[in-house]
Order: C-alpha cells, then structure tokens, then sequence
C-alpha cells in the first residue's frame, strides 16, 4: 500500500517537473521593428518584382518610432512571398500569429506554413509533409490593420481535410508545428508600398539561433564582420554608423523591454551576468547595449568577488555581447574614485585587447583629469542626487560644470539623471518593504527629472542616462515618471540634431530672477534652453509658468528666426533686435521651454524635419500628456484627501483641483476631436494647478521649521500626511533631564558608578 502511495506521487512529481520544463521552453516572440536590421525575406514570385527599397523606416509605425517598409513595382501575376523563419510554434488553440500591417493598396494576405514531423512528404521521403494555413487579407487600404491567424486547429484541420481529399491519405497530425509565416505583398501590378509593424508570435519551442534573419552577402560557416567600426568617438561627439548620436539610456532592472523602447530611450545598460534571452529580446527591440562589466578585485552588491580577472575571462564575457553587435560601449563601473584609476586602467587594457575600436564608460567621482587621460576612448561621467536634498538646482548645474571642467580639454562627458528615491528615505522613512512595491503615491515628481535633465544639458553633458527603471514601473507609482520621460524623449529627439554639435555652454538671466536660460551654439543653430530654478524646487516644484517670459541672446546671427520646439508643436516665436542681441519672447512659459535661433529654412533643413517629425509623433505626445496629468492628478487628490482629512485644510484646494479637472477633460475632448496640438498644451496647463496646490500645502507645512530637512518628512508633498504627525508626536515630548552634560558622550564618574 504504502507502495503504491509513493509510486503515484512520484508520478505526480515527474509530471509536474515536466509540465514545467515545457512551460518554461515556451516563449513569446515580439518584434517592435526598431532595431537595425528588416526582419522578412524575399521568397517566390510569379510576377516580374522590382524591389526599389526595403529596409526599416520611421515613415510609418504603428507603436514605437519604427517599421519595416517594402516597395517594390510588380508585373501581372498573382503572388509575391516575402517569409520569415522562426523556431517551432506547435498548432494550438492557443497559438497567436499576427502582425500589424499597412499599405497603398488591399488584397495583402498572412499565410503560415505548418510542418507535420510524423508525415513524410510523398514527393520527397526525406522531408516531413508541409502544408499551408491561411490568415487574415488586408483591406483598410492606407491605414493599419492587423493580420491574424485565426483558429489555428480548425484551420489545420481544413487543409489536412483538403490533402485527403486530393491524395486519398490520412495524414498524422501529432505534433504539428508553425516555423515560417509569409505575406503574399502582391495586390496588382504596379507600385506597391508596404510596413509592417508590431510581429507577435507563440508560444514558440524553440526559437533558432539568431533572432535576426541572414542577409544575402551571409555564408554558412564564414565568420561575420564585426561592425565595431559603426560606434566611434571623436572627441565630444559620440557617432553611429558615421551620424552623430545623442544618447538616451537607462539601467535596466526588470521594467519589460519594449516598454522602455516604446518611451523612446535608444541605449539600455545590462548588467554582465544578463541572461541570453534579454540581451536578444534588447537587441530585437532596437536598444543599443551597454554592458556593466564589474572590476577586478571589486565587490558587488552581495560581496561576492568580481570574476574580471584574466584576459580569457574578459574574451568570454565580452564575446557573448559582440555576437549581438549592438554594443554601443563597455561600463567600467560607477562612483570610480581617485586611487582606483590604476585597476580601471587595467581593465580598460583587457577590454580593448578584447575589442579594440569601442568607446568605454566610467562615471567618476573623483580624478576627473586622471582618468580622462589615462583611459584612451573614454566616455566619462559624474552624477550627483540633489533631489530632496538641499542641493538647489543652480548648484546642481554649477556641480556639473566643474566637473566637466576638470577633466581634460576635449573628453566626451555625460551624467545619469536621478529618477527614484534616496536610498535613505527608503531604508529610514518607509515602514514597509518598498524593494518590490510602493502602495503609497511618491516622487520624485515628473517635473523635477525634466529640469534635472535640461541642467544637465545645458551644463554640456553630450549624453543622459536614467538611473532606475524600477520607479519608472506601476509598482513603485511610476506611470507618471514613465510618461514624463516618454514626453521629454520626444523631445530630445527633434532636438538631436543641435545636441550632438553644441559647443561650450553659455549662460543668461531672463526677465524672471527664478529662471535662467543655457545658450548651446552649434554650426546648424543656437539652442536656448530656459529652465526655472528657483529655491525649493527640488523638494516640491512650483508652478514655474508665467504669461510671458523674454530672453535677450546675445551674438545671434543675421537672418536667423526663433522657434519653440516641443512635441506639442513646433511654432515661430516673436523676436526683435535689442542693444545685446536677439530679445525672444515666450508666450505661456512653463519650468523649462526649448527655443531654436536657426536660418535653417529649407525643404530638407531643421524646421522642416522638425514640423514632419512633429506631425508623426503628435497624436502620441497628446495622448501621454492627457495620460500624465491624470496620473499626477490622482496622486495629488490622495495626498490631498489624507491631509483634509487630519484636518490640514488648504484654501482654494478644491478650486485648483476642480480646474485641473477641468483642463484634462478639455484635452480629452481636444483629442477625440483630432486637434493634437490643443490637447497636448491643454493637458500642460492642467499641470499648474497641481503645482501650486503641492508647493501651497508644502510651504504651509514648513511655517514651523528651520529647514525643508528638520523632519524626515518635510522633504516631500507626498510624506506631509507622515509629517504632520511625526511632528505631533514631537510636540507632545516632555523634556528629561541631560544625560550627556559635557557634551563629550562620555557619563560623569557618579552616574557611571550608579549605572555600574
């Protein structure tokens, strides 16, 4: 009996072991088309194709930046394949094959080819018998529609019923199994235009080799070229494929991929140890690739010794990055001091015998001209937390100056910009564990990591780097943190083109004290970045708007035009000649505003690019900051709820709670109306309220302290609730006697003896 009991469960066991060893060999492939390479072959055609471009553009995308585009002229005929392989994605109900498509013309359709493993092929014995499902046909002609395999088991069942019908035999279907999808991209002669976007396949067994198919110059067997010679620096300029490149990055700790690619960041750092299946998911998703290689002889977070000891175990590290060919720069490590130049140094030689042409990162805390002269290629960072700090943002920017000033003339310099909480509010202040979720509203505040990054730029930085994706996540309370950087990637982007080419930095006064403005000069325009800086904001943000705010640029050239560029709306601004220079005005300033000086007005020249760019990106960048502003107004009306209810009234709160209200709801509308513009400016306004709200309760809270950090919670809007009542039981403290009179912490001998 006892027997047979354990024989079952250990049946039980094996079952369950191996139900799990097949779930785990599932996986969902997902393709946003943003990385460097198309993804769909060419196969067979009837017709005469003339392929004019394929290749992946930014014309056109359904999420996300980019697709794949075909075009090609097409003679009479009736199909022309273009497939992709993949692994082994076994026929279920549960099997999803789609993609998102859009094109010039209708009659586009999705087929998948089905492979039978225990069925020969009557005419090759050798093959397994293949047949063909068909998917959804293409008929939105010009806008996007997306393709589907539907019912994928009735399907199989209806092709495996027309086979017996033609041949008289009664196929196996056990096993069977997808490994390719084609699109028949033939819908008449003539010109044919087509993107794809957004390719969602599994569960796949078994994925091949390389996710990225081989192109024609490929030879099986033949070692590739590696591409090191696409990433380059030269001096201050950081270059890709020969352009130049302004980098957007973040760690990345666990917030999915295509998350963080869809907010538009193009470079992510992985640590060493990153499993295979997130490198290749980085590299699918379009990322450059930072790899965070730990120093010999330096410990990591758990103690455990680092392993870069040797040149072979370099070679082995570095070999499975190189495969991907996305390594924009190796990572030697952060907060590097003076007296580890040497150990860096070494390192740096072991990496560059491994890979000789890429460009190497160190954020450096001290030793700014050392280690800019002793590591060749040397991308070179430093960052500070200032947030909830007393560190004020002109100081903050001032820091950055100094630093970058240290290091030797010429050497490329970049900062990772705070986006989560000290350390020490989340081990002291927090009474639960918070590594894995925050349940309660926090900061840092959206508007405080724009102006963050705007310092950082116009203190000259030719890069930015996120610092933790894990408050960028609904777990921590970071969907508008997550927005926010969404917003400003945007708006990077229409500036790139100026960033990768400024010039030393300049400083001026506007014509409000609080706000100062960088001026970057650059060989295609002068980009003016005004940013409000005044006390306290980087504890709570003020409002930091105003009706209009005026900017006098001095040395601006002749025949140049102001305008202000934002993912809203790319518009002229007035402008006028003054004793000094250009005087800019800027109707309704909100804490930081990017304006461009350029002459640079032809079909191909930056307003043009940038009224397109805008164009693509408008509805997006309208529907983010309608999202923002909901997500901040939430925040707020909880906080706000908790201090009305302890008895912390606020007058005029639900008046500016009901006009913020009020704007998002005007946004919404501007929106489904398709008016981009109005409802991504509207959304902005709904913000102000806000601010004034959190920054009223703020400074209300402080009329009885010294300091903005008298109390571990005074720093934040989002902690005044804990605030108040941590002062309460302050208050209520009686004073004792003092056990340390000579102040020296040592007893005096009598209550020593007493105590002994």
């Amino acid at each position: 009996m006892r027997h047979s009991l354990l024989s079952k469960w250990l049946g039980v066991f094996i079952f369950l072991l191996c139900l799990k060893v097949f779930v785990f060999a599932q996986q969902v492939l997902q393709f946003g088309f943003e990385g460097k390479e198309t993804f769909f072959r060419q196969g067979k055609s009837d017709a005469s194709i003339s392929l004019t471009k394929h290749q992946l553009s930014d014309e056109s995308a359904h999420t996300g930046q980019k697709s794949e585009l075909i075009k090609f002229t097409a003679g009479n005929g009736q199909f022309a394949h273009f497939f992709y392989d993949f692994g082994q994605a076994q026929v279920t109900d549960e099997l999803n094959i789609s993609l998102w498509v859009k094109a010039n013309r209708p009659g586009m359709q999705l087929f998948c080819r089905v492979i039978l493993p225990k069925e020969r092929d009557p005419k090759n014995l050798d093959q397994p018998l293949t047949l063909t499902m068909k998917g959804d046909i293409y008929q939105l002609t010009g806008r996007w529609q997306q393709l589907t395999l539907r019912q994928p088991m009735k399907r199989l069942r209806e092709q495996v019923n027309l086979y017996r019908a033609e041949t008289g035999r009664d196929p196996v279907m056990a096993d069977a199994y997808v490994d390719r999808l084609f699109l028949n991209l033939y819908g008449g002669p003539g010109q044919t235009d087509v993107w794809i976007d957004d390719m969602e396949i599994g569960p796949v067994l078994e994925q091949k080799a390389s996710s990225t198919p081989k192109t024609p110059e490929e030879v099986p067997g033949k070692t590739l070229t590696r591409r090191s010679s696409e990433v380059q620096l030269k001096g201050t300029q950081l270059l890709v494929s020969g352009q130049k490149f302004f980098l957007r990055g973040i760690r990345h700790t666990g917030t999915p991929l295509k998350t963080l690619r869809d907010a538009g960041f193009n470079t992510v750092w992985l640590d060493e140890s990153v499993a295979n299946s997130t490198l290749e998911e980085a590299v699918n998703q379009g990322f450059w690739i930072v790899p965070m290689m730990q120093l010999p002889g330096a410990d990591d977070s758990n103690g455990v010794p680092a392993q870069l000891t040797s040149q072979q175990a370099v070679g082995k590290k570095v070999a499975r990055f190189l495969e991907q060919e996305a390594v924009l720069c190796w990572d030697l490590g952060s907060n590097l001091q003076f007296e580890k130049n040497s150990l860096v140094s070494r390192s740096a030689q072991s990496l560059r015998n491994a890979d000789p042409m890429r460009p190497l990162a160190a954020d450096v805390w001290d030793g700014f001209q050392r280690y800019s002269r002793s590591v060749d290629q040397i991308m070179l960072g430093a960052h500070r937390w200032p947030l909830f700090t007393t560190m004020e943002l002109p100081a903050y920017r001032d820091w950055l100056l100094q630093k970058r000033r240290l290091a030797q003339p010429g050497t490329y310099t970049w900062t990772w910009i705070q986006t989560h909480l000290p350390d020490w509010y989340l081990q002291y202040v927090s009474a639960k564990d918070v590594q894995t979720k925050m349940d309660e509203p926090s900061g840092p505040h959206p508007e405080q990591i724009r102006l963050l990054t705007y310092a950082a730029i116009g203190a000259g930085c030719k890069g930015i780097g996120f610092w933790s994706d894990k408050f960028l996540a609904d777990s921590h309370g970071g969907r508008d943190r997550l927005l926010a950087l969404a917003l400003l990637n945007q708006e990077l982007q229409l500036l790139e083109p100026i960033l990768v080419e400024t010039e030393e930095p300049t400083w001026v006064d506007t014509s409000l004290p609080d706000v100062k403005a960088a001026i970057l000069r650059s060989d295609k325009g002068i980009l003016v970045l005004p940013m409000w800086m005044g006390k306290g904001t980087q504890f709570v943000p003020p409002q930091g708007s105003a009706t209009e705010l005026s900017i006098i640029i001095p040395q601006a050239p002749v025949g140049c035009q102001a305008w202000e560029v934002t993912p809203g709306q790319v518009k002229s601004l007035p402008w006028k000649r003054v004793v000094g220079g250009i005087k800019v005005t800027i109707k309704e300033f909100s804490l930081a505003t990017p304006v461009v000086l350029t002459s640079d007005l032809s079909p191909t020249g930056l307003v043009v690019r940038w009224q397109d760019l805008q164009r693509k990106m408008a509805k997006l960048s309208a529907q983010w900051a309608h999202d923002l502003a909901e997500e901040e107004f939430t925040k707020v009306l909880t906080v706000q709820t908790k201090l009305e209810t302890s008895g912390k009234h606020l007058a005029d709160s639900q008046m500016l709670l009901k006009k913020s209200r009020d704007f998002i709801n005007e946004s919404l509308n501007h929106r489904r109306n398709g008016e981009y513009s109005e409802a991504y400016a509207t959304a902005q306004r709904a913000l102000r309220p806000l601010r004034i709200l959190m920054r009223t309760a703020w400074e209300q809270a402080l009329r009885d302290l010294d300091s903005p950090v008298a109390t571990p919670y005074s720093i934040s809007f989002f902690s005044l609730p804990d605030h108040y009542k941590f002062w309460e039981e302050i208050k209520a403290a009686k004073l004792s006697d003092n056990v340390l009179p000579d102040g020296d912490f040592e007893l005096p001998l009598i209550k020593s003896q007493k105590v002994g």
